[in-house]
C-alpha cells in the first residue's frame, strides 16, 4: 500500500476520485474511521516489554508425587513458562491445584519466579541475574521506571539495594543472607516498589 501510494500519490482524500465517496459514509463517521485507524497505528508503535531473561540461584519444579505423566507436567511447565500477567498466574495456579492438588514447595516456587518475570516484563527488565548473592537486573527502557522511587528504594534498603556504578541503567539487589524459600519473595517486594 505505501509502495502504490508512493507510485501514484495520494490524490485528493475527500474527493470523489478516491474509490468510495465521502459522502455515502459521511463527513463525521469518515473522521471517526480515520481517528480510529491513526490511533491504532500509534497503538501498535508502542513498544513491548521485552522477553525477560531470569538466571537466578533459586529453581523450582514440578516433582514426579505431584504430577507423575510426562506430557501433563510438560505441559504445565509450558503454561507456567508462558505466564505474562497477574490474572493468568492466578488461573493457571487454580488449575493445577483443581486437577492435581495443593501446590507443593517446589511449584510454589515456579510461581515465585513466573511472578518476578511478569514483574520484570513491567518494568522493562531485560534481564536478572543472580550470583553469589548479588542480583543484578538490568533495565531496557529506564525511562519507564520512576527515578525517585528507584531513588527512595536504595535508601530504604539499608545497603540491599544500590545502582550499578559501570552500568547506570542496572540496579544491584543483596541478596546474599536471604532463604531460598524467601527469595522470590524478597526480590518480587523490591521490584514492586518500583511499579
Amino acid at each position: 500500500a505505501l509502495k502504490d501510494l508512493e507510485i501514484r500519490g495520494a490524490g485528493n482524500l475527500l474527493g470523489p476520485e478516491q474509490h468510495g465517496d465521502i459522502l455515502v459514509v459521511g463527513l463525521d463517521m469518515y473522521l471517526k474511521m480515520l481517528d480510529q485507524a491513526v490511533g491504532e497505528l500509534e497503538h501498535e508503535k508502542r513498544e513491548e516489554p521485552p522477553e525477560v531473561y531470569l538466571e537466578l540461584e533459586y529453581s523450582g519444579f514440578i516433582p514426579d508425587a505431584y504430577i507423575a505423566e510426562p506430557m501433563a507436567k510438560m505441559e504445565m511447565y509450558k503454561k507456567i513458562a508462558s505466564i505474562t500477567s497477574d490474572a493468568e498466574l492466578e488461573t493457571v495456579e487454580r488449575e493445577l491445584e483443581d486437577r492435581f492438588g495443593p501446590l507443593p514447595e517446589e511449584v510454589r516456587s515456579l510461581f515465585g519466579i513466573a511472578e518476578i518475570r511478569i514483574l520484570c516484563r513491567r518494568l522493562y527488565v531485560s534481564s536478572l541475574k543472580e550470583s553469589k548473592g548479588l542480583a543484578r537486573v538490568e533495565f531496557s527502557r529506564v525511562a519507564q521506571v520512576s527515578v525517585d522511587r528507584v531513588l527512595r528504594l536504595i535508601a530504604e534498603s539499608g545497603g540491599s539495594v544500590a545502582l550499578d556504578p559501570k552500568s547506570p541503567h542496572c540496579l544491584l539487589i543483596r541478596t546474599g543472607s536471604v532463604g531460598l524459600k524467601e527469595k522470590s519473595e524478597f526480590v518480587s517486594e523490591r521490584l514492586s516498589r518500583l511499579q
